[in-house]
């Protein structure tokens, strides 16, 4: 079972691990580094920018930044929560754990940020692991095509209960 924790109610050694996770060097050009995942979420108001640790059992397995009203890329709606780098650790990848997050994700938005009409992402053409992931946990296609910074992009949503559109 995953749980998404906050990153400012983690433990010491919580934020110790999420720092410690190793990500593949296809994760760090897609995602970026988790240390700038981890600096973003220190730097917003948590109704706009919100770092969540990825937990299994009792190990800090990935890490996810949740971004919303200013804190948005321009191709997503200020009431949108839009998923930034989602990052699973080298030594958990391919156990169903990041589909596993993505699918608790929705959950934790409604609980936690009600003022959210949406959840959103994009994801590289070419990250066909994560496009499969995002796909299991019930994502959408948008069906939309754009150049992004190292290649084509697409966007991806997934409704969220209080609203039952996608976005």
């Amino acid at each position: 079972m995953i749980q998404l924790l906050p990153w400012p109610e983690l433990p010491a050694d919580g934020k110790a691990a999420v720092r410690g996770l190793e990500v593949s060097s296809i994760q760090l050009e897609y995602a970026g580094t988790v240390d700038a995942a981890v600096a973003q979420a220190q730097e917003g108001p948590p109704h706009e920018l919100m770092g969540l640790a990825i937990v299994a059992g009792s190990s800090v397995v990935g890490f996810v930044l949740l971004k919303s009203g200013s804190k948005v890329p321009q191709w997503a709606s200020p009431d949108t929560a839009v998923v930034s780098g989602l990052r699973i650790g080298a030594h958990f990848q391919g156990q169903g754990l990041g589909t596993q997050a993505l699918r608790a994700l929705p959950g934790w938005i409604e609980r936690h940020w009600p003022h959210a009409r949406s959840i959103a992402l994009s994801v590289d053409e070419e990250n066909h692991a994560a496009i499969r992931s995002y796909a299991k946990a019930g994502w959408v296609d948008h069906g939309v095509r754009e150049p992004g910074r190292i290649g084509w992009v697409r966007y991806m949503s997934r409704p969220l209960a209080s609203t039952g559109t996608d976005g």
